[in-house]
């Protein structure tokens, strides 16, 4: 069997990552030393400003149930007076006239302790209330906790009688109709996975430990095996390792094994034969598929789903309120005798929690870091103080190329570039860039794409700012976002330091940084759950007739009952967004808009939304849709073809940031075209023409990188090797197919003709 990659991205809607820009005013980025402004809120076509802004966060814990009994009873009055509570109430199919009359009922059981007491504590799992993510704000997070509590007291046949009393028939079977379409306490059986008994391997440990070396020589060990992660540079990288046989499976020790120093996976390990080699071993070799959201590499069609050997990659993700569902579903459902789960400490918590009752096996590896991360002195707020090796990190794409000019500026030193908008494959060409001591490239300016899928030289991280913009308000980095971008200087075996060094900009945010490396890590508190096609369907029957994509999701985050170390998340996903759907296609059936929802849709680039609002209109008016008329009128393929005709006639690159972000959003937009043509070939039925632009807009980014600070052309890295895997992509599979139909229609044409002249 052949081994299966893959990379799980943005699986439902609410998973999608929509990075906000979040541009500087005021004072650019690189004027020091004072503290400079920050941005009040994100700039978007749609208004993402949250209700709340300045509510505080309640200081709630596991560990102290009488403190979240006092937060219960205390606020439940307040709560019931929010007028967004008794307009979402009656959206979900309650009467208007029951709302007062229900709340006032509720209100006098959880004060009368009711719903608190003895095992009710449990029944109706208080100490959600605990479980609080950095980015919820705190007052929609407890609606949403005491909006459940009502729901699952209401719709008990306990409670009956006491409603009949104040509210009408209408109200009470709406409830319970809702609550059972919603209800998701057994997540775990619905899984085929749970007719075996699987052996369950955490490896956690900060970056820079090995952890994922074991797990890796296993899966190039078995016989058949998959691979999953959240970014398509790691399921690359995985794939052309196993194809070209260069990981070493387990049980085989090779004394003169050298070493791969460009892996972007935490392989390193001391004293062991490296996980991963710089030369492939035909004995080694694992006939390996690729399949991620945007396309299919199958270089053996023999595939399989069930494994002898999974991998979960970064399991810490499992509770990110955008992606993080993903996660939850491949740990309970991936149907694989052996599964390695790699990533932080804080999933261990989690993890043994949603699988105590899956009857699986767990096991808990735990690795230290392989070299010394230390605290240096910060630049003093001066760019000048930057040194070669350095990698400087900063949270939006505006302050990337303001901190880059002012490097240049102050140092001479170029800086390649890294951040999330960039296509992977930009960025792993401006990572060997950096890595190349030939290239003239010494610095890296990056955001938090750094801390994940790349492998870098770096000798110092230097923080340029120590907070980020969450969607919501700006807030100081987490315990974990610090320590996995922190990490990721001084790398085992890349560099001659035997160590790495980490500071700031700014001398008053080293404290922060301080106090933040040497905190514990926090266990997660949930893992995320995200609506599917079923239960869409199951809720929407039991929702008004009008009810449209938002009341829908609503219901799952407000409603649906699981055990508490689950919840459901909507990410970015906001009215907005639902309404523009519903709106552009409202004669579609709900598995459709969905899948505009769970799509990578650019929601926050106003000029991408026009070609999503032909493509949508498209699929409704036609069920088939072009993809050539899509950019009539916009400035994508134009402005290829002007970058196309300067790197012809220019001696040197030379573009500006406009361009970018330009062909930034039209690769994104063929990704869009080429993710719904994988589950929709009838109706998006021109990949061909994707698969052909793509390359000319990903060799145009990189010129137009260059062309923002000139340096000598360089090409986007491909390894020969990788050139030499044969695999087919689904375009080449369907044009088999249709060749073979085609040949057997002439055939039979052939025959029948030669049947009729016999005659």
């Amino acid at each position: 069997m052949p081994l299966d990659v893959k990379v799980q991205r943005r699986p439902w809607p609410f998973e999608q990552k929509m990075s906000a820009k979040a541009f500087r005013r005021g004072p650019p980025a690189f004027l020091p030393p004072s503290r400079r402004s920050r941005p009040s809120s994100p700039i978007a076509p749609f208004n993402f400003q949250p209700e709340e802004t300045k509510t505080p966060r309640p200081k709630l814990s596991l560990h102290n149930p009488e403190g979240i009994i006092q937060y219960f009873e205390e606020h439940v009055e307040r709560w019931a007076e929010w007028k967004l509570l008794h307009i979402r109430l009656e959206s979900f199919g309650i009467p208007k006239d029951d709302i007062y009359p229900l709340l006032d009922l509720f209100i006098d059981e959880v004060l009368a302790g009711r719903l608190s007491a003895g095992s009710a504590y449990d029944k109706y799992s208080l100490d959600r209330f605990a479980r609080s993510l950095p980015g919820d704000l705190p007052k929609t997070y407890a609606d949403q906790v005491y909006t459940g509590i009502l729901y699952a007291w209401a719709a008990d046949p306990a409670n009956q009688r006491k409603l009949e009393a104040v509210i009408s028939p209408a109200a009470i079977i709406s409830i319970q109709l809702l609550f059972k379409a919603a209800h998701s306490e057994h997540l775990e059986d619905r899984f085929d996975a749970r007719r075996t008994r699987r052996k369950v391997i955490l490896h956690v440990g900060p970056t820079n430990s090995g952890k994922t070396h074991h797990a890796l020589r296993a899966l190039a060990a078995a016989q058949s095996g998959v691979y999953a992660g959240p970014l398509r540079l790691l399921a690359h990288e995985i794939w052309e390792r196993l194809n070209l046989g260069q990981i070493v499976p387990a049980g085989i020790e090779e004394d003169a094994a050298l070493p791969s120093l460009d892996s972007a996976l935490d392989v390193a390990s001391v004293g062991t034969t490296p996980a991963v080699r710089s030369q492939g071993n035909p004995l080694y070799v694992r006939k390996c598929n690729m399949i991620t959201g945007e396309e299919h590499k199958i270089v053996d069609p023999d595939c399989t789903l069930k494994y002898d050997v999974a991998i979960i990659d970064e399991i810490q993700m499992i509770t990110d309120v955008e992606r993080g569902s993903a996660w939850t579903n491949a740990v309970l459902g991936i149907n694989a005798k052996e599964v390695h789960l790699c990533g932080e400490e804080t999933a261990v918590p989690i993890v043994q929690a949603i699988l105590a009752n899956t009857h699986d096996e767990i096991e808990v590896r735990r690795y230290e870091r392989l070299t010394p991360l230390s605290i240096s002195e910060s630049l003093d707020g001066d760019f000048k103080n930057v040194k070669k090796g350095d990698c400087v990190v900063t949270f939006s794409r505006n302050s990337i190329f303001q901190v880059r000019e002012a490097i240049e500026k102050s140092t001479g030193m170029k800086c390649a570039v890294v951040y999330g908008k960039l296509p992977p494959e930009i960025r792993s060409g401006q990572a060997s860039l950096f890595n190349d001591p030939n290239s003239g490239y010494d610095v890296i300016v990056g955001s938090d794409a750094i801390g994940m899928g790349l492998n870098l030289k770096i000798r110092r991280i230097v923080f340029e700012v120590v907070s980020k913009w969450d969607g919501h308000s700006k807030r100081p980095l987490s315990t974990s976002q610090t320590k996995q971008i922190a990490g990721r200087a001084g790398r085992f075996g890349m560099t001659e330091e035997k160590g790495g060094l980490v500071t700031t900009l700014l001398s008053e945010d080293v404290p922060f940084l301080e106090k933040t490396l040497a905190l514990p890590f926090t266990p997660l508190p949930v893992a995320i759950l995200g609506p599917n096609y079923d239960s869409s369907r199951a809720v929407a029957q039991a929702l008004p007739p009008s009810a449209g994509l938002l009341t829908i999701f609503d219901a799952h985050i407000y409603v649906a009952k699981t055990k508490p170390h689950y919840r459901y998340a909507l990410g970015n996903i906001s009215n907005a967004i639902t309404n523009v759907v519903d709106r552009w296609a409202d004669k579609l059936a709900l598995e459709d808009r969905i899948t505009f929802l769970m799509a990578p849709v650019p929601w926050r680039d106003l000029e991408s939304l026009q070609v999503v609002h032909k493509l949508m209109e498209a699929f409704a008016r036609d069920l088939s849709v072009p993809v050539k008329p899509l950019f009539d009128d916009t400035p994508y393929y134009s402005t290829l073809l002007d970058v196309e005709r300067k790197m012809a006639t220019l001696p040197q690159p030379k573009s500006n940031a406009a361009v970018l972000s330009v062909l930034e959003g039209f690769h994104k937009l063929l990704g869009l075209y080429a993710w719904l043509s994988l589950r929709n070939p009838v109706a998006y039925y021109e990949p061909e023409v994707v698969e052909d632009w793509k390359p000319r807009v990903e060799k145009a980014l990189h010129w137009a990188l260059q062309g923002v600070t000139p340096i000598k052309k360089s090409e986007i890295r491909q390894t020969a090797a990788t050139r030499d895997i044969k695999y087919q992509s689904v375009i080449d599979i369907r044009r088999k197919q249709k060749e073979s139909v085609r040949v057997s229609i002439e055939q039979q044409k052939k025959a029948i003709a030669v049947g009729a002249y016999a005659r």
